[in-house]
């Protein structure tokens, strides 16, 4: 999803043409403030080369609007697409093919890009139309009788977008993965007894409990998060709540157990639900059903 580059109508001056394509960089799951940052400053850059192009490039052929018509053009597009990054990056870690298969996966990444795509035209547009008449002036979304083109064109830039921005994820997590293999394998001794074991391929990898923040189910697999990593492992969570049980983890949702010793704090709300907030900040639901054998020392 990306600024427009088709020329749209704006009613009491000229065509205006946006700018090309902003190819936002996204790490994988655990968007740190500094990476938010700098993904940010990244599109905002963009933004600002895309309209001053298309400014020169319009100004050049003596149809120019007026420069503030690009930079709103530029930043609604771009201010929409760093809006809806953050569901890709959890569309696109739920969407794993190992967990679930390479159908499903395909199948989600589609209805994904059909509700992305969907949502980034129709806010940027919504921006435009909220923002033109402070200018004085109105906006119309392409040229009289263009329109379906017009969203075409959009959708068309949008897949190159979505795909490329999946893609990269994908590679990111696959590095991530492999360097965390790499640093925690340990060779089997006597004293791993009380690790957790987990197979990764022909590899082995143990983890230490008090290492794990929380766990939580995922199909057929329980997925392990720890302060910089996650692991899937194929089992179900009961069975992985037994093997915990003398490890201080607790469940607090039919899905979700977590390791008593990294919460910080636990916070109520009306339903009777609450959430917990762990010692890295991070923060995971839980069920009403479960806020006792929480709170219980």
């Amino acid at each position: 999803m990306t600024a427009d580059t088709k020329t749209d109508g704006m009613s009491g001056g000229s065509a205006v043409t946006s700018g090309g394509p902003d190819r936002g960089t996204a790490e994988y799951i655990g968007f740190s403030r500094r990476l938010w940052l700098g993904y940010g400053l990244a599109l905002i850059l963009a933004a600002a080369l895309g309209a001053s192009s298309f400014w020169i490039e319009d100004t050049r052929n003596g149809i120019a609007a007026p420069a503030w018509c690009y930079a709103v053009t530029e930043a609604t597009s771009v201010g929409m697409l760093f809006v809806l990054t953050p569901l890709l990056l959890r569309l696109t870690a739920w969407l794993d093919p190992r967990r679930i298969g390479w159908p499903r996966t395909l199948l989600g990444h589609l209805a994904g890009f059909a509700l992305g795509s969907t949502a980034h035209i129709a806010g940027m547009v919504a921006l435009r139309l909220l923002l033109f008449p402070l200018f004085g002036r109105s906006y119309s979304f392409g040229t009289p009788g263009h329109l379906g083109l017009q969203i075409l064109y959009e959708i068309r830039k949008d897949a190159v977008i979505y795909l490329g921005m999946v893609a990269l994820l994908w590679l990111v997590a696959r590095a991530r993965r492999r360097a965390q293999v790499t640093v925690i394998v340990q060779p089997a001794t006597a004293s791993s007894a009380a690790r957790l074991e987990i197979r990764d391929g022909a590899r082995r990898i143990w983890v230490d409990p008090a290492e794990i923040l929380w766990a939580e189910a995922a199909g057929n697999y329980v997925e392990l998060h720890l302060a910089g990593a996650s692991h899937l492992q194929r089992q179900t969570l009961a069975a992985l709540e037994q093997q915990l049980a003398d490890q201080d983890f607790v469940r607090i949702h039919r899905s979700r157990i977590v390791n008593r010793r990294h919460v910080r704090s636990v916070a109520g709300n009306d339903s009777g639900d609450f959430t917990v907030t762990l010692d890295d900040g991070r923060q995971i639901a839980g069920g009403r059903r479960w806020r006792d054998a929480l709170m219980t020392p």
